[in-house]
C-alpha cells in the first residue's frame, strides 16, 4: 500500500472540520485549532476523526492549545480505542490564507515528536490542505523524514444529482460569452471585451473592460497573498508587484487600485492572514465599488497580463 492510501477521513468529519474554520473566521478572524485521532483499520489504512477543539488562544496568525486539555483528550480517546498503535492527529486552519507550514507550526509539529510517526493538518476555507506524515525513526535509526501527502476525503454517495431534465434545462436556457481578447501593448496589461448575447442587462464596452480590469486585479492580489503567506514572495517583490499594478490602473484611469501597506513583513503577514483580497483594493467610488464587487461574484473571470 502506498502511503497516499493509508489515511482517510469521512465527509461528515471533513465538513465539522471546515464548520470550525468558518467560524473562528467569521466571529474573530483568527485561527483555530484541536485534536482528531487516527486509527488503524482491518484493512491496513487509518481513518482520521474524533474532531474537536479544546481550549486554547488564538490569534489571526497563530492558535495554542491548552495543555492540560490535550492531556485530557489524549486519555479519553487512548482509553476509548485501548490501541498502542493509535496515532492523534494536530490541525489547524489558515482560514483565507493558503495551506502552508508555517514557523510557527514546524515548531508544534516537533513538539508531536515520538518514538515512531506523528500526524498533523492545515486547512483553509476553500478547503484546500496540508496533511503531514513526520517520521521520527525509522528502523531504529533517528533519521526524521517529512512527507505531505494525501488525507483521502471518504463519501458514502454523491450529493449531486443531474437529471436528464436538469440536462435539456440547461441547454435551452444556458450560454457562454464570446471572448475576444486584444493585447494592449503598452502598461503590462491584456485586457478582453465580451461580446455577450443581449439580455436584461445591457453594460456598455467601458464598462466591461472595467469588470475585466477589476477581476484581475482581485487575482493579482490573491496570487500575492498567496506567495508571500507560503514564502515563495519576498515583501520587496510583494511591494514593487503592488506599485506596478497600481501604475497600470492609473495609466488606464481605473477607479481602483491595490492598498500600499508600508509594513515590516511581520506586521504586513498578520494584515494578509485577516483581509480577503477584495479588502485589499481601495475605491475612489462607493457605488462603483458596489457594482463591481456584485459582479465579480456572479461573473468568472480569467487574469491576463499581470506580471
Amino acid at each position: 500500500m502506498e502511503l497516499e492510501e493509508i489515511f482517510y477521513i469521512n465527509e461528515k468529519d471533513w465538513y465539522k472540520l471546515q464548520g470550525w474554520a468558518k467560524l473562528a473566521y467569521d466571529e474573530d478572524k483568527n485561527e483555530i485549532s484541536g485534536l482528531m485521532t487516527a486509527v488503524p483499520q482491518e484493512d491496513g489504512r487509518f481513518k482520521v476523526g474524533d474532531v474537536e477543539i479544546l481550549k486554547q488562544e488564538n490569534t489571526g496568525t497563530n492558535t495554542e492549545l491548552d495543555g492540560d486539555a490535550v492531556s485530557a483528550y489524549m486519555m479519553k480517546h487512548g482509553m476509548k480505542y485501548n490501541n498502542t498503535d493509535m496515532k492523534f492527529v494536530w490541525w489547524h486552519s489558515h482560514h483565507t490564507m493558503g495551506a502552508f507550514w508555517s514557523g510557527t507550526d514546524e515548531n508544534e509539529i516537533k513538539a508531536w515528536k515520538n518514538s515512531s510517526f506523528s500526524l498533523a493538518l492545515v486547512i483553509n476555507l476553500k478547503e484546500e490542505y496540508l496533511f503531514r506524515v513526520s517520521f521520527w525513526k525509522t528502523n531504529g535509526l533517528p533519521i526524521e523524514q517529512h512527507i505531505d501527502t494525501t488525507l483521502t476525503i471518504e463519501r458514502e454517495e454523491p450529493k449531486i444529482k443531474i437529471t436528464k431534465a436538469m440536462q435539456k434545462q440547461y441547454e435551452e436556457l444556458c450560454s457562454s460569452p464570446v471572448q475576444i481578447r486584444n493585447n494592449w501593448q503598452y502598461g503590462g496589461y491584456m485586457n478582453y471585451n465580451n461580446t455577450r448575447q443581449t439580455n436584461i442587462w445591457t453594460r456598455d464596452e467601458a464598462s466591461l473592460n472595467m469588470e475585466s480590469a477589476y477581476g484581475q486585479l482581485l487575482e493579482k492580489i490573491e496570487g500575492l497573498q498567496d506567495g508571500f503567506m507560503d514564502g515563495t514572495i519576498k515583501i520587496k517583490q510583494f511591494k514593487n508587484s503592488i506599485k506596478e499594478a497600481n501604475k497600470v490602473c492609473k495609466d488606464n484611469k481605473y477607479p481602483f487600485r491595490l492598498i500600499e501597506h508600508n509594513l515590516k513583513s511581520e506586521e504586513l503577514m498578520s494584515l494578509l492572514m485577516t483581509k480577503l483580497p477584495s479588502e485589499l483594493i481601495e475605491f475612489d467610488d462607493n457605488k462603483i465599488k458596489d457594482e463591481l464587487e456584485t459582479e465579480a461574484w456572479n461573473n468568472s473571470f480569467r487574469g491576463f497580463g499581470w506580471q
